[in-house]
């Protein structure tokens, strides 16, 4: 297998701790984030020991702030030359307390849609400088909840809900790569491609914050016999990032190793657009 340059977010445990230590395992050069120093340095050590692999490097970053991911990616400018992939695995789900961010984001917005969206923009000119490069991001089945997008409070002000903001912020994050995909192909970049993901429902972090609500808890706690492994969880992310078998194949929706079909009345050229220029005009000051 072509050995590759590949940033993986979110690595520092659940499903982006295992497509690291899989990828890894495989030969390839890997560039882990995380949000904790300990953590990621922990898991950066432990990846080293367990797979004999030293071509690992780590950056640590709050990926919820636009000013730590435009750092961050400016970090990665600054040392490499090139990306061969990105996967985009940082995500957060929280509480039915509508909370923002220092920057005045809300929350599960800034880190499941914003920050997918910036990270990949800044990184576009690394990945293009790959012979062939491509764009994982991980979203969720989720996406078709949250139901109609309220286009006047799309940080839901005033529409706020667990359930809402998640589903939501997956559905946006769908949106982006879909769109990211179109905007490549406008500009004629055949080198690049956009595939988002659903890694089905695994016993991980993101749910960390949510489980403080007693509902959620039980929810889970009668889901649990129904949880898939990590390894099952993160085997999408690890076939879109290397499988030649999607080889030039950009723009879509993949769960268990296969595109899926997405309900139809959610695929809207007009709705990613709108969430498109809504990000750009967020992350402006960053971008």
């Amino acid at each position: 297998m072509e050995k590759k340059i590949i940033l993986i977010t979110g690595a520092s445990s659940g499903i982006g701790k295992e497509t690291a230590m899989t990828l890894a395992k495989q030969g390839h050069q890997l560039i882990i984030h995380g949000r904790d120093p300990e953590k990621t340095k922990n898991v950066f050590n432990e990846i080293i020991a367990i797979t004999g692999n030293n071509d690992i490097d780590m950056f640590t970053a709050d990926l919820s702030l636009m000013a730590e991911v435009k750092d961050f990616a400016d970090k990665i400018a600054a040392r490499y030359d090139r990306l061969d992939v990105l996967i985009n695995n940082a995500g957060g789900q929280f509480g039915e307390t509508r909370l923002t961010t220092s920057e005045g984001h809300e929350r599960t917005f800034a880190i499941n849609t914003l920050a997918p969206f910036l990270l990949t923009k800044l990184l576009l000119p690394l990945l293009e400088k790959s012979a062939s490069a491509r764009v994982v991001t991980v979203s969720s089945a989720s996406y078709q909840q949250g139901g109609d997008v309220p286009w006047d409070d799309i940080e839901l002000e005033h529409h706020y809900s667990l359930t809402k903001s998640y589903g939501l912020s997956k559905r946006y994050v769908w949106w982006l790569m879909r769109q990211f995909a179109v905007e490549l192909e406008k500009r004629g970049v055949k080198n690049v491609t956009v595939n988002t993901c659903e890694p089905g429902s695994a016993k991980t972090d993101l749910a960390r914050e949510s489980l403080k609500e007693t509902w959620f808890r039980v929810l889970m706690f009668l889901w649990t016999p129904m949880l898939w492994s990590l390894e099952k969880a993160a085997a999408t992310s690890i076939y879109l990032a290397t499988s030649p078998e999607v080889e030039g194949k950009t723009g879509g929706f993949y769960g268990k190793c296969r595109e899926l079909k997405v309900k139809q009345k959610l695929i809207s050229a007009e709705s990613q657009q709108r969430i498109w220029n809504y990000c750009e005009q967020a992350t402006a000051e960053w971008a």
